[in-house]
Parts: structure tokens; C-alpha cells; sequence
């Protein structure tokens, strides 16, 4: 396996629609980056700042790297229930189950791999 780029689609309060990019590191206990306005790499930051309550919808990834799935924080702390498996995540994959993680409108939100 190796690191891979994702996409984390968030649906906002007011609407709004967020397309993130995501790099997927290749090994367990890493955190992921973001990048809201372009390609995210290993060196992009390791959260984002949500700019209203959002509801992240999907993630779709290129290809699942070594770790097994990733937890969603919320301002460093791990939101209890808010896990993914990357295998189901997979971009080619028509059926990927909805996500429906909430994040509040200024909190950090990040991926923290298992």
C-alpha cells in the first residue's frame, strides 16, 4: 500500500457545500491533512477550521493505505463513534455508507489513523 489523496465532502448549516482535499498518510497512528483550496500533501496542516457546523457526508479515497481506518477529531479530542474504514471508503466504490459526523461551526476537525 501506500499514502493516497482523499476527498472529504461536508454538508454546512447554511448549505453550503465543502469539498476537502486530504492526504492519507501510510501508516498507523498518523494524522491526515487537509487542504480546502487545493491539493493537500504530507506537510499540509493536520486539521481544519470549520467555518460553520457542517455534517461530513463522505470521504472518498483513491486507494486504502496500510492503517485500517481513521477517527474523526474535534480540537485534538477523539470523537467516540466517529470512525471509518478505509476499505469502505474507496473512491470506486458506489455504495460507500454515509458518514453524518457533526462538527462544530470554529472547532479543529481532524483524522486521526488506526
Amino acid at each position: 500500500m501506500a499514502a493516497s489523496n482523499a476527498t472529504l465532502i461536508a454538508k454546512g448549516r447554511s448549505g453550503a457545500t465543502y469539498s476537502v482535499e486530504t492526504y492519507v498518510p501510510d501508516a498507523v497512528a498518523t494524522q491526515c491533512t487537509f487542504n480546502p483550496a487545493g491539493l493537500a500533501t504530507s506537510t499540509s496542516a493536520t486539521n481544519w477550521r470549520v467555518p460553520e457546523d457542517i455534517v461530513v457526508t463522505d470521504i472518498a479515497i483513491l486507494a486504502a493505505p496500510t492503517a485500517v481506518g481513521a477517527v474523526f477529531t474535534q480540537d485534538g479530542a477523539a470523537k467516540n463513534g466517529a470512525t471509518i474504514r478505509w476499505n469502505n471508503q474507496l473512491e470506486n466504490l458506489a455504495n460507500r455508507p454515509g458518514i453524518g459526523v457533526s462538527i462544530k461551526q470554529g472547532s479543529f476537525m481532524g483524522l486521526l489513523q488506526f
